[in-house]
């Protein structure tokens, strides 16, 4: 059974759908605001028959027709929200902001939904190679975003030498 068809069978009450939506389309956007408006997207096109692989699929067919369109550029830019807090999640949260849209949208789906690469290639119209190269590709980019070179890292106050 794949992970999408778990997911449906634990999660097909709408609530739960539109939970697992929402914290999707929020990673995806790093915005409440942009969220509302990808969710608001997705429910249009279902026409109220609530279906998790259904709703997922438009998600990130709407995310990336908006994300790759001339109009859609700033999509996931909303710099009014609040100020982040330092913590793990907000930095992975950060880091995968500076990814392009099309790598942020195959990570999330593996390392978040945890879905395969049929899948995604399934749910984003991509090839499954596309997928595999974006995944490599925005591992590699998050890495180097979260973990600084050697010499770089910062070491904490009471081990630097005070001048």
């Amino acid at each position: 059974m794949t992970k999408l068809e778990e997911m449906s069978k634990q999660g097909d009450s709408p609530e739960q759908i539109v939970n697992l939506l929402y914290n999707t389309g929020y990673r995806l956007t790093g915005s409440h605001k942009k969220t509302q408006e990808l969710l608001k997207g997705v429910f249009i096109e279902l026409n109220g028959n609530i279906n998790l692989s259904t709703a997922l699929k438009n998600m990130c067919l709407i995310y990336r027709n908006k994300t790759t369109s001339s109009s859609g550029k700033n999509f996931t830019k909303d710099k009014s929200g609040p100020p982040i807090k330092d913590n793990c999640t907000n930095k992975i949260q950060a880091a995968l902001l500076t990814l392009p849209p099309t790598e942020r949208l195959v990570l999330v789906l593996r390392e978040i939904l945890g879905l395969n690469y049929a899948e995604i290639a399934g749910l984003t119209g991509m090839e499954k190679t596309a997928v595999t190269r974006l995944l490599s590709t925005g591992r590699w980019n998050l890495r180097k975003y979260l973990v600084p070179p050697p010499g770089q890292r910062k070491l904490p106050e009471k081990y630097t030498v005070a001048k």
